[in-house]
């Protein structure tokens, strides 16, 4: 797919991650609609896409919400005209250790918020895209840590994976190609939390991994994995 003039929607944007996300393909001539629940860093990320001259438009959501997620949806596609590419870059949250006072109600509630974004996002754009007859990618992000007090945040990242593989072959038919990274080791909040806190954000190979994703026409049903050697 060529990504110059390609609709990218990147939830998340206004994340470390989903803002360096936004800026590199709008620095390869993508148009932008950036999605996140925390306003402020939103516009950080919008203001930084305009900046380099990238087409942009945010949209405020809750990711939990699934009519209010297909109205996003539908604005997108009446703002664009179209969506091209789904970057689902939505990175959980986390609850205390194993050892800690965390309850089985808290362990459910955590482990559906970590995935409900994917599901409701992936369903909705899939759609659109189905129904555009052209070509369209999804890319989930699955960050996983696999630290000490991150099992939930884990174990949610490899279902990630499961329903990447899963949609591959569900919307193969449809010319909607569906990949993800894996970023094994990245700076980012829940890695933060584990006892032994190492600093190596691979940001920059992160974003290349996305982006040949989307230019490879042939690349369809994998998760490319992000590790430091």
């Amino acid at each position: 797919m060529n990504i110059a003039q390609s609709v990218i929607l990147v939830t998340a944007a206004g994340s470390p991650l989903g803002k360096a996300l936004s800026l590199h393909f709008a620095s390869l001539g993508a148009m932008l609609a950036l999605v996140d629940s925390h306003p402020q860093s939103l516009q950080q990320t919008l203001s930084a896409c305009r900046a380099v001259g990238a087409h942009s438009q945010s949209f405020l959501t809750q990711y939990d919400d699934e009519q209010h997620v297909a109205e996003i949806i539908d604005n997108v596609h009446h703002h664009f005209g179209k969506i091209d590419v789904l970057v689902n870059c939505w990175l959980g949250a986390e609850l205390p250790s194993l050892l800690g006072p965390s309850s089985v109600d808290q362990f459910s509630q955590t482990l559906i918020k970590s995935m409900t974004p994917f599901f409701i996002f992936g369903k909705m754009a899939a759609r659109y895209m189905c129904a555009q007859s052209c070509r369209g990618v999804i890319i989930n992000l699955a960050a996983d840590t696999n630290c000490a007090h991150t099992a939930i945040h884990s174990g949610s990242k490899a279902m990630v994976s499961g329903l990447t593989l899963s949609w591959a072959k569900e919307l193969a038919e449809f010319n909607i190609r569906v990949g993800g990274v894996v970023p094994l080791t990245i700076d980012c909040p829940c890695r933060n939390q584990s006892q032994n806190v190492i600093s190596l954000p691979l940001q920059y190979e992160i974003v290349r991994s996305a982006e040949y994703i989307v230019a490879n026409d042939y690349f369809n049903g994998r998760m490319i994995e992000a590790e430091v050697s």
